[in-house]
């Protein structure tokens, strides 16, 4: 999968640190500096050279339609790779335990900003390849929910594992009848449904995020000359877990989404020259270790979907060779 293409992206990044006092949920001062060095990251040619008109910062929103019209247009404009970032405080709302992202000086809890209707703009209309979203407040695992192939919550059981894998299985026709010309849909949140994302006092950025903005800053050594998003992932959830107490970051794809591109990596190693030594004179200092976890291993694919679990892959193999007799896998 190829880079993304800065002219046909686009990439909106949404921060909420103020206090809503009425729901008990405290001032972030760090999501503020969240979003400013997210934006440099993605502007200044770390991650992407993104033209400033293409990149939308959308701080403080009071209403979810502010928040909805601009990811409406981004989806409509964006050909190529599709960002949207959020960080602030996460809520799950009502009977269903719903995601909703905290909006300035919120007094009710139904007036927060919907997660369903967020993702439902960013389909909506989308001429996007790739869909990437990051979350990064409480809850956010809730996200995952609708999404196929979730890195499954802290402390699943097996009887939860096989049910999803039934689920994603279900799920697996519909995404490949959906594909197109769609490369994938990738959510990364800083949490599980059930857990809090924190943002220790006196940092400079909540822990994910700094985690996830080192990564994209210094690389990942003895990494692929780009990094997907599965190795992304790795990588912040290596970092995370080297400190004490922090929630573990949870994945979800669709279709190609795992294996988004989102930048080069910082610290790729240059090919071994009798003059260079073999590594490149400004790698960084301070890159990541390759992590030997992640998703499971591609076993096969169809029609451009991967399939990672053997149960599934043998299970639709059969139903391929009922229905089809010669399976394109």
């Amino acid at each position: 999968m190829t880079a993304p293409d800065p002219a046909g992206s686009r990439a909106v990044f949404i921060g909420v640190h103020s206090a809503a006092e009425s729901l008990g949920l405290s001032a972030l001062p760090a999501v503020e500096r969240n979003l400013d060095s997210m934006r440099r990251l993605f502007t200044d040619g770390t991650v992407w050279t993104l033209p400033d008109e293409h990149c939308v910062s959308i701080r403080e929103p009071g209403y979810p339609h502010e928040v909805l019209a601009e990811v409406e247009r981004a989806a409509a404009e964006a050909t190529d790779t599709l960002l949207l970032y959020y960080a602030g405080h996460g809520l799950l709302v009502g009977d269903g335990q719903d995601l909703h992202l905290a909006l300035r000086d919120v007094s009710w809890e139904d007036d927060c900003l919907s997660y369903a209707k967020l993702r439902s703009r960013l389909r909506q209309g989308s001429r996007a390849r790739r869909t990437v979203v990051i979350l990064d407040c409480c809850y956010s695992g809730q996200a995952l929910n609708g999404e196929m192939g979730s890195g499954g919550a802290e402390g699943e059981s097996k009887e939860a594992r096989d049910e999803r894998q039934v689920a994603l299985q279900k799920e697996l026709a519909t995404v490949v009848a959906d594909k197109a010309d769609i490369e994938g849909v990738c959510v990364l949140t800083a949490s599980a449904a059930t857990r809090k994302a924190l943002s220790p006092v006196g940092e400079d950025y909540s822990a994910f995020t700094g985690e996830l903005i080192h990564v994209l800053s210094h690389g990942v050594l003895d990494g692929a000359e780009y990094l997907d998003m599965t190795a992304i992932y790795d990588a912040v959830t290596t970092r995370l877990a080297q400190r004490s107490g922090m929630p573990v970051p949870q994945f979800g794809a669709r279709g190609h989404g795992a294996d988004i591109v989102l930048t080069r990596n910082q610290a790729h190693r240059a090919l071994e020259s009798p003059t260079s030594g073999g590594i490149a004179a400004n790698a960084p200092g301070f890159a990541v270790p390759a992590p030997e976890r992640g998703l499971p291993p591609v076993l096969a694919t169809y029609k451009g979907v991967e399939i990672r679990d053997r149960t599934v892959l043998l299970q639709f193999l059969q139903h391929l060779t009922l229905n089809e007799g010669n399976p394109d896998v």
